[in-house]
């Protein structure tokens, strides 16, 4: 069986297989540009959930309309994710990926920033705020057609580092060098081998439902 994966990103793809591996659900994991298929569907929903949902929706009927790779029945897998800090009111949050600043400060131009840029952004908007409480969030979609489908959010409760010089890491991607791992203080994300970050973080954990109901099968 093949699990068609919405998204763009290779990193991520591999990082869904080897958490599913891990649960003992070895199906193959395909992006659509596996399949020569370009997918950039705009996220327009305002919350975690409704954005995989979206993300799921549009590679249903992409596939349906332009791979011949694509089977009736073969699950699509979805997801969305993003930080957010209690200090800044639950910012990124959904915009995580394309994150411009404070509202009315945005940064010209943010769409295109690096992620050590959006990381210092973020860092610097908080500046010296002494409540680094934060979290990532992954909600995750398994669908098998529009009309079923099946939801799991998750969250990795951690805190932002106090300052610049403490981001560490050259694992992970995106804000894992700011994110302080819980119950062990200066340790980020970044510096946790793959195996490490998969069995505690949200994505890890929503993959974990998803891969208890394809083992059901």
């Amino acid at each position: 069986m093949t699990l068609w994966f919405a998204s763009g990103n290779a990193h991520k793809k591999a990082e869904l297989a080897a958490i599913l591996a891990s649960h003992g659900c070895s199906h193959e994991v395909c992006i659509p540009g596996d399949a020569g298929l370009d997918f950039a569907p705009d996220e327009t929903e305002n919350s975690f959930h409704g954005n995989a949902l979206l993300k799921a929706r549009a590679l249903y009927e992409l596939l349906r309309a332009g791979s011949g790779s694509f089977k009736a029945g073969d699950p699509i897998i979805a997801d969305d994710s993003g930080i957010c800090v209690d200090a800044l009111g639950g910012r990124p949050g959904i915009y995580s990926a394309r994150y411009a600043g404070a509202p009315g400060k945005e940064v010209p131009g943010a769409h295109g920033l690096e992620s050590h840029e959006r990381n210092a952004l973020l860092l610097e908007e908080l500046g010296d705020n002494p409540l680094r409480k934060a979290r990532f969030v992954c909600a995750m979609v398994l669908m098998f057609s529009p009309d079923r489908f099946f939801v799991f959010q998750e969250t990795f409760e951690g805190e932002i580092v106090k300052s610049a010089e403490l981001a560490k890491g050259t694992g992970g991607f995106g804000y894992d060098p700011i994110f302080v791992v819980p119950g062990n203080p200066g340790r980020t994300v970044a510096e946790l081998s793959d195996g490490e970050k998969n069995r505690i973080s949200h994505r890890g954990k929503a993959a974990r439902h998803l891969a208890a109901i394809l083992n059901a099968l």
